[in-house]
């Protein structure tokens, strides 16, 4: 009788110091998550304050504000502006932007140490800054920003009395690495008014493969009208062409090469992609020239081909490949536009202008449709 009780005492005092360690468990358990919850906080609001868009918005608003007289100890341009005499830059800078839209963005910047943005007034480049490191650290080793230079992208135009001032009044669009030279001066990133447009839409090329972007700049021409010239990256002449009025755009050099090789199967591809449209060539005739698991097979796969009248035969005439750009070994696009024609059996003729966007890869050593887009 003894035996049962001890054992059932020894048995409960087992059972208290179990619970007793447990919830000593528990507690430290509960106390380190809330210091670490207490930690990550602070560690995600000190990331978020060194963030440089904060010291960016400190810049930006002192144009959003119109506070000149503050602007001038800073800008790096305004003796340019007003040969030192800061009321009359103050006065100039204030009629210009007089009921303007003043807005900011981030721009390219090649140095790692240095963010670099646009103020625009009314869409037209005004001025540019630079952020760099402060030299400064938050707690947690974040480092803080500063500003480094302000540059005021205006030019005084008429008699020294005048005054009147404007903004870069030219633009032109060059592909990202090209050089564009204006009445033999190289416009430079202290020109460019935005950079990294895509060249073409997200998602159209393969994951890896680095999209083609254009740089914008704006710039004078105290010559009148510019003369203006491009070299690609590897130093061969680009044209430049009118793209409306005081605008010009560089596109971005075709493949000539690679486009003569390839223009016959580019087209032969075209063909094959605008019967299975019109139901004359089957699904499985057309997967074989698109890479599985692929943008181009899903959209073929969910193509709807009732839209074509009933017909006899269906040509394709007058085919040409244009934009044909190589972006590295395995990956290519190109552009081909022809005249797709549906014949009834009457000799009654449905004439199509047609054009497609395509993305082509290697696999397995053939060339493959990745991707399409209807134009």
């Amino acid at each position: 009788m003894d035996n049962k009780k001890h054992s059932k005492k020894k048995k409960g005092l087992l059972s208290s110091r179990f619970y007793q360690v447990y919830f000593a468990v528990v507690a430290i358990a509960v106390v380190a998550i809330a210091i670490f919850l207490i930690w990550l906080r602070g560690a995600v609001a000190d990331y978020e304050v060194a963030q440089p868009v904060h010291a960016a918005e400190e810049v930006a608003a002192l144009f959003e504000e119109g506070d000149w007289d503050r602007i001038y100890d800073l800008d790096t341009s305004a003796k340019d502006i007003s040969d030192g005499d800061k009321a009359l830059y103050v006065q100039r800078l204030t009629e210009l932007t007089d009921d303007g839209d003043i807005a900011w963005s981030q721009a390219f910047s090649g140095n790692p140490d240095e963010m670099k943005y646009t103020v625009t007034l009314d869409d037209d480049k005004l001025a540019t800054f630079t952020l760099v490191p402060s030299g400064q650290t938050t707690a947690h080793g974040n480092r803080l920003w500063k500003l480094g230079t302000i540059t005021t992208h205006v030019a005084v135009e008429g008699t020294e009395a005048a005054g009147d001032i404007t903004v870069a009044p030219y633009r032109v669009k060059a592909p990202e690495g090209y050089t564009v030279t204006v009445n033999g001066r190289e416009l430079t990133q202290a020109d460019a008014m935005s950079t990294g447009e895509a060249i073409f839409q997200a998602d159209f090329l393969p994951e890896g493969i680095a999209a083609p972007t254009m740089t914008e700049y704006a710039f004078f021409s105290e010559e009148g009208e510019p003369v203006l010239s491009a070299k690609d990256a590897s130093g061969k002449e680009a044209a430049v062409e009118p793209d409306g009025e005081n605008r010009w755009i560089c596109n971005l050099k075709e493949d000539e090469d690679f486009k003569s090789q390839f223009s016959g199967a580019v087209i032969a591809l075209a063909e094959r992609v605008a019967k299975y449209t019109v139901k004359d060539l089957s699904r499985n005739g057309i997967m074989k020239d698109v890479a599985g698991e692929s943008p181009a097979e899903s959209i073929l796969k969910k193509f709807s081909n009732d839209w074509a009248p009933p017909h006899k035969t269906a040509t394709v005439t007058d085919a040409k490949v244009t934009d044909f750009h190589v972006l590295s070994d395995d990956c290519f696009t190109c552009h081909v536009e022809f005249t797709f024609t549906l014949r009834t059996r009457r000799g009654n003729d449905y004439v199509y202008p047609t054009s497609y966007t395509f993305c082509i890869v290697k696999r397995k050593g053939a060339g493959k449709l990745y991707n399409i887009n209807f134009n």
